[in-house]
């Protein structure tokens, strides 16, 4: 399994044609400046993201957890759980949306596991929120 690309944006759309439509896309930093400090981090925020993978399925073929990992908060966001079968498309793109609570900055990492293991298959991707600086 072979991650080709993640985006980190504040919405994802499907429309009817079945393309996806990234709205807001940020880069590896997020910077919290748009709330006032003292109630900065009383709110949730959400996002989408967006990945695409690439499988062998005669390898890949069975079921993974896609968890959200934070280093100085709460995952308000349950673990997707993927199955790949043995037969189908070798790319696959994928739209999740996530909710976190966090107490201050943080370091998000979204990582692809084995289901029901530890075992570590795939790093989809991280990123940062940050304070704006004064």
């Amino acid at each position: 399994m072979q991650v080709k690309s993640f985006v980190l944006c504040e919405q994802i759309r499907q429309e009817n044609t079945g393309k996806f439509m990234l709205i807001g896309v940020f880069g590896t930093d997020v910077i919290e400046n748009n709330i006032p400090q003292e109630n900065r981090w009383n709110n949730p925020l959400f996002f989408g993201v967006y990945f695409a993978l690439k499988v062998d399925r005669a390898i890949d073929a069975g079921f993974y957890t896609v968890k959200v990992e934070v280093d100085n908060g709460v995952v308000h966001t349950p673990e997707l759980t993927l199955e790949i079968k043995k037969d189908g498309a070798s790319n696959l793109q994928i739209p999740m949306s996530i909710a976190l609570m966090l107490n201050g900055p943080s370091e998000i990492r979204l990582n692809i596991y084995r289901k029901d293991s530890l075992e570590l298959v795939a790093e989809l991707g991280k990123f940062s929120i940050v304070n704006a600086e004064k």
